[in-house]
């Protein structure tokens, strides 16, 4: 039996709070909430080798940015020799079509699992349709977060797989692809091992349990301020003889550098199967980037100075940081700079962009860049802009919801434009006139309502029609 049950597993439309409405609206992360159960197994990211640092692992091919989210999680399996893998897969509502039948909205896609052995040879598929009926058009737009999520099981030998998940929206007859590689380990060989690494965003202990909400993206750059948890379960046949170890974690850079290497952490490993966890915090200096995060199992008696004999076992999965207050200001080269600089429309005067874009050579451009974010700053004093961050959080959530047919990019369509001026709106209405949808939003707050219309009744192509925005970005905290 698996050691986590998914909260509100029989409701597949989630719904959410008004607080936790804006908090998913602020921070742009689909995950829900499991409760684990010490000490039955656990699953984790990607498996690693035991007693030798492991390998990079290969970035997931995407053919749809954050069209959905999937996690390849591994652990011991009930029988020697064999494990089992957990494909989870979390599809936000917004990257699927709707139609509007009678009273409710109608989506559907369908979600192809496949196991693949090194050759790429196909040893399971597993096909689901997954209906989805939801009564309101602004949840189907993405308004409140709701996703649709899956749970597929593959028990495997040891060796060498890729996971390929394909999601087939039905009406629009789009598809998206993720893929994975992984290696079963036969933890059952090893007097100790660990299982690979999920990656949390908290957790919070809940009597002899405890509430862990898992984060399935390799950009960990939202929860880079307060940390992260990196969990896992180790596998102890040693004994009550061994009943605790030394854990560090290394951070290692796309050219094999060691970026960041923690301090020592001691756990209880007394069980023979004990879930664990370790709070990660990376150095505010680090630029964005490709990194491996290495999780080592060290023996009580080595040195500071630890060499590969002393490592029990380990673990190591990939993360990314793509964004991150000042260290992203500094990093941003080529058109990602340039379009960045674009994207200051709604915060920046024409003259002021211009005066950027005009800036020659490419270092002079950044400067000028990063000064006038230095300017919008309300903590210069610390390493990061909340400013910066919020406003390119909200241009990532237009690009990702707000996509129209007449615009192009999120970000400038007329629904981005508001979003990224006022931010997620107090309250929201919706009605049909004409054959055509009217959303109303309302900032009480500010004073000011905007009416949309969508033009093509299918809700791709929502225009202001009433309340053009005339003020421009501001950070309110």
């Amino acid at each position: 039996m698996a050691a986590f049950v998914i909260m509100s597993r029989g409701h597949r439309q989630n719904r959410l709070s008004r607080a936790d409405f804006f908090r998913i609206l602020k921070s742009a992360l689909f995950c829900w909430c499991l409760i684990l159960c010490a000490p039955q197994g656990l699953f984790a990211q990607v498996t690693r080798t035991l007693t030798n640092p492991p390998p990079p692992q290969s970035e997931p091919s995407q053919s749809s940015p954050q069209a959905f989210f999937m996690d390849v999680l591994f652990f011991k399996g009930e029988q020697d020799s064999t494990q089992r893998v957990d494909i989870f897969v979390v599809v936000p509502y917004q990257s699927l079509n709707f139609m509007k039948r009678d009273s409710v909205f109608i989506g559907d896609y369908l979600a192809t699992i496949t196991l693949k052995d090194p050759s790429g040879k196909d040893l399971q598929v597993i096909r689901k349709e997954r209906p989805i009926k939801e009564d309101r058009l602004e949840v189907t737009l993405g308004a409140t977060g709701a996703f649709d999520y899956l749970q597929s099981t593959f028990t495997v030998a040891p060796g060498n797989y890729t996971i390929t998940v394909e999601i087939a929206d039905v009406l629009s007859k789009r598809t998206f692809t993720l893929q994975r590689s992984f290696k079963a380990l036969n933890t059952s060989a090893a007097q100790f091992a660990i299982s690979s690494i999920m990656f949390a965003s908290s957790i919070v202990p809940n009597g002899s349990r405890f509430s862990l909400t898992p984060y399935l993206a390799d950009d960990v750059s939202p929860l880079t301020q307060d940390g992260f948890y990196a969990f896992f379960e180790t596998y102890n046949a040693f004994g009550t003889g061994l009943d605790s170890l030394d854990f560090v974690y290394e951070v290692i850079d796309e050219k094999g550098g060691k970026a960041f290497l923690s301090k020592r952490q001691r756990r209880s490993v007394a069980a023979a199967r004990e879930q664990q966890f370790v709070k990660i915090g990376l150095p505010a200096q680090l630029p964005i980037g490709t990194y491996t995060l290495r999780l080592l199992v060290l023996r009580l008696d080595t040195t500071s100075k630890y060499a590969d004999r002393d490592v029990l076992a380990a673990s190591a999965r990939t993360m990314r940081l793509d964004w991150k207050g000042l260290g992203m200001l500094a990093m941003l080269k080529g058109e990602d700079l340039m379009r960045a600089i674009r994207q200051m429309r709604y915060v920046a005067s024409p003259q002021e962009i211009t005066a950027i874009q005009n800036a020659a050579p490419e270092d002079d451009k950044q400067r000028r860049f990063f000064e006038y974010w230095q300017r919008l700053d309300p903590t210069p004093a610390t390493l990061r802009n909340e400013a910066f961050e919020d406003y390119y959080q909200r241009v990532d959530y237009a690009n990702r919801n707000f996509r129209a047919i007449s615009f192009g990019d999120g970000w400038m369509s007329d629904m981005g434009m508001v979003y990224i001026i006022f931010g997620a709106p107090q309250f929201t209405r919706d009605f049909r006139r004409d054959g055509r949808i009217i959303w109303t939003w309302s900032y009480p707050t500010y004073g000011r309502e905007f009416v949309f219309v969508d033009y093509t009744g299918f809700g791709n192509d929502f225009r202001l029609t009433s309340g053009m925005p005339f003020e421009r970005y501001r950070y309110r905290r």
